[in-house]
Parts: C-alpha cells; structure tokens; sequence
C-alpha cells in the first residue's frame, strides 16, 4: 500500500496540470456560452419564454470541454511517469493501483469544481445574464447529485482510458495506440451497424443507472487492459 501512495503522489507533483489546466478549460467554455448566450438575446430571443430555457438547457459545452484534456492527461500519466517510477522501485501493480487512485483524486477535485460553479451559477441568476452553462441537461439540469455522479464518472472514466493508450504506447510503441484506435473504431461502427434499427428506442430506454454501470464497466475493461499491456512493457 506504501509503495502505491508513493506513485499516487508522484502523479500529484504536477500540480499545474491537475488544478489550474481544469479551472482555465471551463473559465473558456463558460465565458463563450455566455458570449453566445448574449449575442442571441442581442438577435431578438427572448430569455424569459420557454422555448429558450429549453434550448439553453441543451448546451452540451461544458460535457466536450474536459474530454480531451483529460485524455491526453491520463495518456502521459502512464507514458512519462511510468519509467521514474519503476527505476525507483515500483511494480507494475503499484504502478497502476497508484496512478488509478490519483485520477479517483482529480476526479473528485473537477467533479466538485464543477458543483460550486453550478452553485454560483444558480445564486447569480445563471451569470447575471441567463446563460445556461451547467444548469443543463447533460449535466443534470441543475440537481448537484447528478452533477457530482456524472463529474466524477465522467472525469475518471476519460483518464482511465487515456491510460490504456498510454499502457499500449509503452507496451507497443508509436503505433499501437494508432491501431488500438482503428480497432475500437472499427468496433463502434459494427455496433451502431447492428443495433441502428432500433437506436431510437435503445436512446429512450437507457437511465442514468445505465449509464453509471457502463463507465463503470468501461473503466474496469481500461484498467485490466492496462495490466496486461504494462506486464511485459519495458522501460523506455
């Protein structure tokens, strides 16, 4: 356990990557959607009518904001760290275990981020302006469980994938994140392929509980790819 703390804190040494690169992404995100927000008010719409609300609360900004950020960041997390680690004495399990725990760590610190600006968002009257940036729908339409469910999830499952292409450049090399890529893909394709007659109703009937046991799931799938790729990885 001492030995999985020690790589968990040396992921948090790059403490400008885990705190302030998150805070700067969302300050984007949030000051063009209300830049957006005011210049359609400017066209003529009107804030106070529903169909406004509607559409405001459909703004999926803030979900494809982080995603690959937080791929990338959980990519070099395995890639750049893991030679250090093992030159000082850390197995691939400690290695994994560790880096695991400091995602669950970033994970929480965005996923609250994420709740107190949805906080200041509801106490100003959405930015004094009513632009809708985390009172949405993808993000839980303003309940901070949800928010907090989806943050967390959300975060965690992005760097645990990025670790396996992280695991497979090791591993592999240059181009094995380029065919693992292709092949999920590939893999994506067949799957829409197959169940596109009835995507509508799939869409419909998926929950939020469904959703969770899928990162779950995936992040599960990432974490053991990531053993098996690191096994045999050696230190570059």
């Amino acid at each position: 356990m001492n030995r999985t703390l020690k790589v968990t804190k040396l992921q948090l040494v790059k403490l400008s990557g885990f705190a302030l690169t998150p805070v700067f992404i969302l300050a984007i995100v949030m000051l063009a959607s209300i830049i957006i927000s005011l210049a359609l008010q400017r066209a003529g719409v009107t804030p106070d009518q529903a169909d406004y609300v509607e559409g405001a609360r459909n703004n999926p900004a803030i979900a494809w904001s982080l995603p690959g950020f937080l791929i990338y960041y959980g990519v070099q997390a395995v890639s750049t760290t893991y030679p250090f680690a093992l030159a000082l004495g850390t197995t691939r399990r400690n290695f994994i275990l560790g880096t695991f725990l400091a995602n669950a760590l970033q994970a929480a610190y965005v996923a609250l981020l994420l709740l107190a600006l949805l906080g200041l968002e509801l106490a100003t009257g959405h930015w004094f302006t009513n632009s809708y940036v985390l009172d949405t729908y993808v993000m839980g339409a303003g309940n901070p469980w949800i928010l907090l469910v989806t943050g967390f999830l959300g975060v965690l499952g992005c760097l645990t994938i990025g670790g396996v292409f992280g695991a497979i450049w090791v591993r592999f090399g240059s181009k094995g994140p380029a065919i693992l890529g292709l092949a999920l893909g590939l893999a994506a394709a067949i799957a829409l392929l197959i169940v596109a007659p009835n995507i509508g109703e799939i869409f419909a009937s998926i929950t939020g509980a469904d959703l969770a046991l899928a990162a779950g799931a995936i992040m599960l799938v990432s974490l053991i790819a990531t053993w098996f790729a690191m096994r045999r990885a050696s230190v570059r």
